[in-house]
């Protein structure tokens, strides 16, 4: 396994590893050395059998060099990137997908808004290239079922965990951006003010990614003055790394506000919780149009077209109070329960889900 180097990616790698490794197969992980010193505690209380299958192996490069590698992403992302970049026969152009396209006009996504230039030739060149033998996806035929055909946790006491279970169901909202998002300081307090004005019990993680100035070594995240002793008690800000996959599966945690990175967005509709959409680059703006066109299970908070403008704190907090205390909001809520349900579902024996895990793990034992 070698992830790519954000850690929400080696993250997804690393509990595929685990469940290969229970299968008795060995799994190597290549990682830069960082990245395996914090994976490598989390095989602590781990069966025999997943143990003694991980190996961890440093990857002696630079930060940059190993960043220098393509982006995974949802199916509908490839999909729109290939039909952007590509003239190809891809059968039945009355699908679903081409109606949502005349649906949002100039609304959909282009590609040159979400990726820096070159992706339309790299993509032309991987469609051209045939030199792998299949393609892994993070998703699920329950979410993204035309669009893949057409292309025991451990008990955690984080302090986040401690903060839900002290606070009514459905009642806190999740606030992450991964660790690519970068906000600028004007936009933080922004957010800050939206959240603090909504009155909503809430869980923001701030990390280094969150802020972008013109010092590209000082990653300091400053909030407006005041903000923590103001929300203290109905707000946690947590500057370091959460179990994400817990905090969704909460029965606390009613909505999320997410850059909609593939990772976050089925972790998200895995656990059955909403999402308010605010997209900022790469396959984000894609997946936000899944969210809350296609399986509307979410509002966007900003329109794409104006995605270089402000979001102010009244838009904010006006998204926070629709998701969280509506009628709309209960509706989207119920068709993501739903959605986790049919996921969930889909991994019982002899279900859909499974049957393709088992072709997995056959294929690479073969």
């Amino acid at each position: 396994m070698v992830p790519f180097s954000r850690f929400t990616h080696i993250n997804q790698l690393f509990l595929l590893s685990r469940f290969i490794a229970v299968h008795n197969i060995p799994v190597h992980l290549l990682c830069l050395p960082e990245f395996n010193k914090d994976l490598k505690p989390r095989l602590k209380g781990e069966s025999f059998e997943i143990a003694k299958n991980i190996h961890f192996n440093d990857i002696l490069l630079s930060q940059d060099e190993y960043k220098r590698s393509t982006e995974e992403g949802s199916a509908i992302s490839k999909y729109s990137l290939l039909r952007q970049s590509i003239v190809v026969d891809v059968g039945n152009d009355g699908d679903d997908h081409e109606k949502l396209l005349k649906q949002m006009h100039e609304e959909f996504p282009a590609m040159d808004s979400c990726f820096p230039p070159g992706m339309e030739d790299f993509e032309q060149d991987l469609y051209e290239w045939d030199f792998n033998s299949g393609e892994f996806i993070i998703s699920s035929r329950e979410v993204e079922g035309k669009y893949l055909d057409l292309l025991a946790n451990a008990k955690n006491n984080h302090e986040c965990l401690e903060f839900l279970d002290n606070q009514d169901v459905n009642s806190v909202i999740y606030v992450s951006f991964g660790t690519g998002t970068k906000l600028s300081q004007e936009q933080l307090n922004e957010l800050a003010f939206g959240l603090e004005k909504c009155n909503q019990r809430f869980i923001w993680v701030i990390g280094k990614g969150d802020h972008s100035n013109n010092n590209d070594n000082d990653n300091t995240v400053e909030l407006p003055q005041g903000f923590e002793e103001r929300v203290k008690g109905r707000g946690m800000m947590v500057r370091n790394w959460v179990p994400q996959l817990e905090i969704l599966g909460h029965p606390s945690t009613g909505g999320f506000i997410s850059h909609c990175g593939w990772n976050s967005c089925m972790e998200s509709i895995s656990m059955g919780v909403p999402i308010i959409a605010w997209p900022n680059e790469w396959d984000q703006p894609y997946n936000a149009v899944l969210v809350t066109k296609v399986l509307k299970i979410g509002i966007s908070l900003c329109n794409w077209t104006h995605k270089d403008e402000l979001v102010t704190s009244d838009s904010i907090e006006k998204s926070i109070k629709v998701l969280m205390d509506t009628t709309e909001g209960e509706e989207m809520r119920k068709r993501a329960v739903e959605l986790s349900n049919k996921i969930k579902s889909s991994f019982s024996p002899g279900a859909v889900t499974t049957k393709e895990v088992e072709s997995f793990i056959s294929y690479i034992t073969k």
